[in-house]
């Protein structure tokens, strides 16, 4: 009896591991506020082949840009680039149920005042 409830316990606790690293692994979920001055940018890691929900709130104007990190690159240089989708010079963008394709791609929220604002940001990214 002792054995067959500890092959049980054993079972169980490999079952709920294997939960919480799927977990982990397929929901991207991030919070995060913070002070910003003019010309800066956050980025964020997304997920490709996934689903991207969540907002991006300011107290001035912000751009919002989901685009490859070798048009961030090009972006920050002031050189043309490309994205995938853009909100530019608002103050609010509600991300709802917005697909990310397959490969490397980032958000990407720019300050677009003269000075300091607050910024919030809750993302949750699916596969």
């Amino acid at each position: 009896m002792k054995v067959r409830s500890l092959v049980f316990g054993l079972a169980v606790l490999m079952v709920t591991l294997a939960g919480v690293v799927y977990y982990s692994f397929n929901y991207y979920n991030f919070n995060y506020q913070w002070k910003t001055n003019l010309e800066d940018y956050r980025e964020y890691r997304l997920i490709g082949n996934s689903t991207l929900n969540g907002y991006v709130k300011a107290d001035g104007e912000v751009s919002v840009y989901i685009l490859t990190k070798e048009d961030f690159k090009r972006l920050k240089k002031g050189e043309l680039f490309s994205y995938y989708r853009a909100w530019e010079h608002v103050k609010a963008v509600e991300l709802n149920d917005v697909r990310i394709p397959d490969g490397d791609y980032l958000l990407v929220i720019k300050n677009e005042e003269n000075g300091m604002q607050w910024i919030s940001v809750k993302l949750v990214d699916k596969k």
